[in-house]
């Protein structure tokens, strides 16, 4: 069983590289690269069994450097990514790359130990952190859901500079102002540039140059305005206002409501009620 256990390990994390990839809408035919690790670990399986001691855990690591480095340094959601599970996936995809880290650490520890003690430690080991690493990536990648994208292009539309950016700005206002299209609980950036005729990047830089938040604050920030007439102008529960406004959940629409306004949905809707029924009882003895 050697030769297909070393194979199939060196495939798990080019599969997640992979899977990373399609949720940003960068697959392509040249991310099949991912798979000459894979061949080179067979062949030393079979030419030189003892080298995949080494390239196993070297490519779990190179892998997992490949998955976490654009998680830090990235701001926005991957482009196929409903916005508002931005959170979710960014952390989701982080952790899998910190886990493929600690696995290639951890597999270095193992021939550590089989070289000085005799591998007396490494069976313990084993049965415990591997299976939770493998548990772990599995819940993970339950985040990573994408979102179908929308036919509809717009006719292309190229910024260039710093000042064509508050271009983009003054559509994407209309967009969500006219259209109500920051209400789609898939909106994903992909789905947004396709609308405004622009590549993937663009229009989250322009959100990120000229207001200073990510797109997924921007989009959220729409959403909370919305919900804010619903909780004083209607009866509806907060879960109804949360999904009708485009949030997928409860739980994020109470986080994005408190960091944008400072207070609970609750909270907000009982002092909205408070001022608005003095101005009744004073319309009343008029």
């Amino acid at each position: 069983m050697r030769l297909l256990i070393g194979l199939t390990a060196a495939l798990i994390p080019a599969c997640a590289w992979i899977a990373s990839r399609a949720l940003a809408g960068r697959i392509g035919l040249y991310s099949l690269w991912a798979l000459f690790p894979t061949l080179v670990t067979r062949a030393a399986l079979l030419g030189w069994p003892d080298a995949a001691d080494i390239l196993i855990p070297l490519t779990y690591f190179g892998f997992g450097l490949l998955i976490l480095i654009p998680v830090v340094r990235d701001q926005d959601a991957p482009a196929l990514t409903p916005i508002g599970d931005a959170r979710q996936t960014r952390r989701a995809m982080g952790l899998i790359g910190a886990t493929l880290i600690a696995s290639a650490m951890t597999d270095a520890f193992i021939v550590y130990d089989f070289l000085t003690n005799s591998g007396w430690i490494s069976g313990h080991l084993i049965s415990v952190v591997q299976t939770a690493f493998v548990v772990i990536i599995g819940i993970a990648a339950a985040f990573g859901r994408s979102t179908p994208e929308d036919a509809e292009t717009a006719a292309a539309f190229d910024p260039s500079d710093l000042s064509d950016h508050q271009q983009v700005l003054s559509r994407l206002d209309d967009l969500f102002a006219k259209d109500g299209l920051h209400r789609s609980e898939d909106l994903s950036l992909r789905r947004l540039s396709r609308r405004l005729g622009l590549p993937d990047r663009r229009a989250s830089e322009a959100v990120n140059r000229l207001r200073g938040v990510n797109l997924s604050q921007f989009v959220n920030k729409y959403r909370i305005q919305d919900a804010c007439g619903l909780l004083s102008e209607t009866d509806q529960s907060i879960l109804q206002v949360a999904l009708a406004v485009g949030f997928a959940s409860k739980s994020n629409f109470y986080r994005e409501f408190k960091r944008i306004i400072g207070l609970t949905p609750s909270a907000w809707r009982m002092a909205a009620q408070d001022k608005i029924r003095p101005a009744e009882n004073t319309e009343k003895r008029a």
